[in-house]
């Protein structure tokens, strides 16, 4: 056999495998559809789902996407130099989602303190990541995302501060180094 011959015999095997997972993504993806709960199908169908990917939902501006969490840190050293830093590396895509998702878990914790426990344990790792700080500044801000219809009326996506807080060292709060603002 040919070489053309090879290559048409793996044509019609990837083919009708290539079309099914396409047809799978189109079902269980795009159009939602949800196939009938309990049987066999269903459960293969959910288990290839999850395993190749297509069952995610590809509904960037939908309803039930949520605004896009960011957190900064405006880091201030005893020479009073101003530095802004991220909790995300930038060392991978994946690794930076992880960080987005634990950024997102202050907005889904309804417990003030359990709000603060989290921003103060960012703000712990910005301190060891500069040792010559002073003082953080840590800013929680939300971008908002209009749906299409709210942009086809005219309304741009936008920023909002949701949390702005000073956070000092409690070597400074004891020695009485720190000014007259708020420390949280």
């Amino acid at each position: 056999m040919d070489e053309t011959g090879k290559i048409g015999k793996r044509a019609l095997l990837v083919l009708p495998a290539a079309a099914t997972h396409l047809g799978l993504v189109l079902v269980l993806g795009v159009l939602h559809v949800r196939l009938p709960p309990g049987g066999w199908v269903e459960r293969a169908v959910g288990y290839y789902g999850a395993l190749s990917g297509a069952s995610s939902a590809y509904s960037f501006f939908a309803p039930s996407v949520g605004p896009l969490p960011w957190a900064t840190f405006e880091v201030r050293d005893r020479a009073g130099t101003l530095t802004t830093d991220v909790l995300e590396t930038g060392a991978s895509r994946e690794a930076d989602l992880r960080v987005k998702n634990i950024i997102g878990m202050y907005w889904d914790e309804q417990d003030p303190a359990v709000r603060r426990s989290l921003v103060a344990s960012w703000v712990a790792k910005v301190f060891a990541k500069h040792p010559e700080a002073d003082s953080v500044v840590v800013r929680l801000e939300s971008y908002d995302l209009p749906s299409m219809a709210e942009v086809r009326a005219g309304k741009q996506p936008q920023w909002y501060v949701e949390y702005r807080a000073k956070f000092t060292l409690k070597a400074q709060l004891a020695a009485g180094e720190v000014s007259k603002e708020a420390t949280p």
